[in-house]
């Protein structure tokens, strides 16, 4: 079983990735807006400068702040989703949450962004809202996150080489020790076999058996088969020495 510890740190880091998503997300959709504006205002400035002076009109001052139709000015679009007047700046409609910058056309030579599967609009039912993700903390219930932990009844503390400091810890039964990636222990040293060896605990005695390596087991210097352990005693497997720690 996974410890719990594992999975809150997971979680976690689920959560900043969906951060550091989101922001890019948004920044995307910031440069692609200015980028149609910067097109639309060129367009814009372009028409203005070959109209006749005479028979531009002076925009009036409403109390619609985007002007309308008698207003002379650019009259406010409709949202694809729910037909709300809204801004043609506006990235989302305030009234049904639709995605504008999704629905609004793209720059010349530019080709228009992806559109995500849902009703079309005018279809007779509502459009779907859009899913944001909830900034509020869930609590987490610790208690359903534990799973039975097994007896820890001792530890091998590597003594020397690049993992010089690591401790394992060792079990009731069997530990396998080993090369092989389906140990229990699995030591970097490739003067270690596949399958090295096994500590036994057993009737409170430890035990250390080799599962005929090439290179044998050595238990205080001392080539060993089968050897009981006690505290504090040096274990050599290949070139990776190591010192036992009994609990009991």
């Amino acid at each position: 079983m996974r410890d719990p510890r594992d999975v809150i740190k997971g979680r976690i880091d689920a959560r900043v990735n969906r951060k550091i998503y989101d922001a890019k997300v948004k920044a995307r959709a910031s440069a692609e807006g200015a980028a149609r504006k910067a097109v639309s205002g060129a367009g814009k400035k372009k028409k203005t400068q070959g109209a006749a002076p005479e028979a531009a009109k002076k925009k009036k001052m409403g109390w619609w702040p985007f002007g309308g139709k008698e207003e002379g000015g650019e009259a406010a679009a409709g949202c694809p989703g729910c037909g709300a007047e809204i801004d043609p700046s506006w990235k989302q409609c305030p009234y049904c949450g639709n995605d504008l910058a999704a629905d609004a056309p793209a720059p010349a030579g530019q080709a228009p962004p992806p559109q995500a599967a849902g009703p079309a609009p005018g279809g007779g039912g509502a459009p779907a809202m859009p899913q944001i993700a909830s900034n509020r903390t869930m609590a987490v219930d610790i208690e359903a996150l534990k799973a039975p932990k097994k007896e820890v009844v001792g530890w091998l503390v590597i003594m020397n080489g690049a993992q010089k400091g690591t401790d394992y810890r060792l079990y009731p039964g069997k530990n396998s020790l080993g090369a092989g990636a389906d140990n229990d222990i699995v030591i970097t040293d490739e003067y270690l076999s596949t399958r090295h060896a096994y500590i036994r605990y057993e009737d409170n005695k430890y035990e250390l058996v080799d599962a005929d390596s090439t290179n044998g087991c050595f238990v205080n210097d001392k080539k060993v088969q089968k050897e009981e352990l006690i505290d504090n005693d040096s274990i050599r497997l290949g070139r990776t020495e190591f010192r036992f720690k009994a609990l009991y």
